[in-house]
């Protein structure tokens, strides 16, 4: 029926559905406007009549039911789109609502006036259909009717007297008829002239003209009379008849003549003739409009229902071409605006409209949509880059081997790296739930000093699981957030000790080594020289010497222990079995300690290391040597109960490195400081130097591993010592030599 548009434009993908519109193709308009005419037509003949066409006649009732037809095609169709218009806007199509709206006020703004015009019409012309056929008005038609009628009789009564006398005088002339036809000729004429006939004529029974006479110019023709005409004439009465002229012709039979019949031709006044006639034709005119007055009151109705109909659809297609100007961009920003909250900002609508509203409106989503594209670009860009600072901070933050938390004003953490976790032993969730002065309340005395304008900085001590750490904090304002930095000093602030113990070491060796030889010799001397010449408590003059040479020989052992902590040779790294070395410590130590019970616990393969053997031995031992005084000093302190002496060595290898376990039955290490154990000249014994197990710590650190403290894991009375050394990638490779 009509051809479909749909607003395929480019705002069209962006997931709205918008109405489609139909518009008139050009038959359609044409069909329309002859439609029209058609009606105006129709019209025009049912008011006007004609002699052709009469008022309410079948071919105007066809021209309006044709007419009808086409009408009703047309609202179908506007009807089927208003559906489709409804059915869209439920289904919440863009501009589908908009367009029923306009095309409702179209229509009831053409309408409304036109059914108005239509109720007003039909009132007017029914009542004066009504108003024709009143009856003044049809007193008036009769008083007319009854004026012509009565003219004509008039006229008839006149013909009738006139040719009756002209009989009766031509009766009298009989004799002339045969003998003088001249004379009866010009006597004929001279009673015609003078009766006011204008043709007279003697017919005889077959209808033969026998004489005629007619006036030279007006005469009509002569017209035969019937036979009927003749029947009447020979009963003896007059036969009058009056044409739609008005042509009055009489015949009467002459009864002095054989078979002889008058006929007398009279014409009519002009004026006369003019009023009859008019009066005739008003009279038929009623007759015609009372016999039709139901017709002619269709005929009106079908035809302002038409006109109706037709402004009507007229003005729904109207509506739906205005709205459609209207709402198609309407329903282009309304989807465009839809793909920009979907995030698209690249959609552009086309502002090629008329109306220049419209079209401003559209140029400036454009321009709207442009700039939030360009402002989103640059915050994408600053973005990108937000993001690249941000993971190379992060980066930077989760690198740090010291801890950083940022706290708020109600010191709640606000981020904190991983390091910051492992420092304090917690795990991430635990130290966001917590908080770091629950977790670590060695910390508020420092971070409670800052101020926004000068930091705080200083040292904790704080025990970590088995181990007692020093903590270097220092704690600033940046912004409203305070930044705490904590970092684990306690391998510098022991290597620093350790050093510094190396150079007293190195004096002490020096400053009293050299005398102690003279001591010792000095003693010895005396001893062998004077002791027998001593009669008077000789023996205690022996022991003094004998405590001197003693304690001599002691410092002398010491120094050499100050010594060889000083003068730690460098490791001299090569492939050694690990096992082996430790069966060797600990066969020596059973030699020195056959009292106690060694249980060792070795793989069956060789488990091959780089690294000095000697210092490895040297390290071993010691731990050794302190885990047997350690049982010593156990069951002197012990007895209620019988102690154990036993001492439990394992090697476990694991991924990237093989872990040494030392558990013994002694008194165990301390909770507090034992960190500091490590350290030169730290040592829970009182005839202890403190250097053994520096030296061990110092032999790990030369092999880069480490050196631990800790309880025993079986939860038996004693310490438990780890050794932990690296494997390479060259001892993985020899791994499963078989000793």
């Amino acid at each position: 029926m009509t051809s479909s548009i749909k607003d395929a434009t480019e705002a069209n993908s962006g997931g709205i559905q918008t109405f489609e519109v139909t518009k008139f193709s050009s038959i359609q308009i044409v069909a329309y406007v002859l439609s029209l005419i058609v009606t105006f037509i129709a019209l025009y003949l049912a008011v006007s009549g004609g002699d052709v066409i009469n008022p309410a006649s079948r071919w105007i009732f066809g021209l309006l039911f044709f007419n009808f037809a086409v009408i009703s095609y047309f609202a179908i169709g506007l009807v089927g789109q208003i559906s489709k218009l409804l059915k869209q806007g439920k289904e919440a199509k863009t501009g589908a609502r908009l367009h029923i709206y306009y095309v409702r006020l179209f229509i009831f703004a053409a309408a409304m006036p036109a059914i108005l015009i239509a109720v007003f019409s039909a009132f007017t012309i029914g009542r004066g259909v009504q108003t024709w056929l009143s009856g003044q008005v049809a007193s008036a038609i009769e008083a007319t009717s009854s004026f012509g009628k009565e003219t004509i009789q008039q006229t008839s009564d006149a013909a009738r007297v006139d040719i009756l006398a002209m009989a009766s005088d031509l009766n009298a002339a009989a004799a002339q008829y045969s003998s003088s036809p001249n004379i009866y000729r010009s006597y004929l004429t001279s009673q015609t002239g003078r009766r006011g006939f204008v043709a007279a004529y003697l017919y005889n029974s077959n209808g033969a003209i026998i004489e005629k006479v007619e006036r030279p110019t007006g005469a009509p023709a002569p017209l035969k009379p019937k036979p009927e005409d003749f029947a009447t004439a020979r009963a003896g009465d007059v036969y009058v008849n009056i044409d739609h002229d008005l042509i009055v012709r009489t015949l009467f039979k002459l009864n002095g003549y054989q078979d002889i019949y008058l006929q007398a031709v009279r014409l009519p006044k002009p004026e006369q003739l003019r009023l009859v006639q008019q009066a005739e034709q008003i009279v038929g005119a009623y007759r015609l409009l009372e016999t039709r007055q139901t017709q002619l009151q269709v005929v009106f109705a079908l035809a302002y229902l038409e006109t109706v109909l037709l402004v009507a659809i007229g003005a729904g297609w109207l509506g739906l071409a205005s709205a459609t100007n209207i709402s198609m961009p309407i329903a282009r920003l309304a989807s465009a605006a839809e793909r920009v909250r979907a995030g698209d900002l690249s959609v552009q609508v086309s502002p090629d409209y008329k109306l220049g509203e419209l079209t401003t409106l559209i140029l400036t989503f454009n321009r709207m949509t442009t700039d939030i594209q360009n402002q989103r670009d640059a915050i994408e860009k600053s973005r990108i880059q937000a993001e690249t600072r941000s993971a190379f901070i992060q980066a930077l933050f989760e690198g740090v081997s010291a801890g950083i938390i940022s706290l708020d004003a109600d010191h709640k953490i606000l981020a904190a790296n991983s390091a910051a976790a492992r420092l304090l032993d917690v795990s991430m969730p635990e130290l966001f739930a917590k908080g770091l002065f629950e977790i670590a309340p060695e910390f508020a005395p420092i971070i409670s000093d800052v101020t926004r304008n000068v930091g705080a900085q200083g040292h904790v001590e704080r025990l970590t699981g088995n181990r007692t750490l020093i903590f270097d904090i220092r704690a600033t304002y940046a912004g409203n957030d305070l930044v705490v930095t904590f970092d684990d000093i306690s391998s510098q602030i022991a290597a620093q000790r350790q050093a510094a113990w190396k150079d007293v070491a190195r004096r002490i060796a020096h400053e009293i080594k050299n005398p102690l030889t003279p001591i010792q010799l000095s003693a010895e001397r005396l001893a062998s020289k004077f002791a027998k010449e001593i009669t008077t408590d000789r023996e205690v003059f022996v022991k003094m010497t004998d405590t001197i040479v003693r304690q001599v020989a002691d410092i002398g052992r010491m120094v050499d222990e100050f010594s060889d902590f000083a003068r730690m040779p460098a490791p001299r790294f090569e492939l050694a079995d690990i096992g082996e070395i430790i069966r060797q410590a600990v066969f020596a130590q059973k030699i020195t300690y056959s009292e106690i019970e060694y249980i060792v616990q070795l793989p069956p393969e060789a488990i091959l290391i780089e690294m000095d053997a000697r210092l490895m031995v040297q390290a071993i031992s010691n731990i050794l040597k302190n885990a047997a005084e350690s049982i010593a000093q156990a069951e002197m302190e012990t007895t209620t109960r019988p102690h154990s002496h036993k001492i439990e060595v394992k090697l476990n290898l694991e991924i990237n490195s093989a872990r040494i376990e030392i558990n013994d039955s002694g008194v165990g290490f301390p909770l507090k400081d034992r960190n500091r154990l490590l350290e030169p000249y730290m040592t829970t014994r009182s005839k202890g130097t403190g250097l053994g197990l520096a030296i061990v710590a110092r032999v790990m650190e030369e092999h880069g591993g480490s050196l631990i403290l800790a309880d025993r894991q079986d939860g038996q009375a004693g310490g438990s010592v780890i050794m932990v050394l690296p494997i390479g990638e060259k001892t993985n490779s020899l791994q499963g030599v078989v000793k």
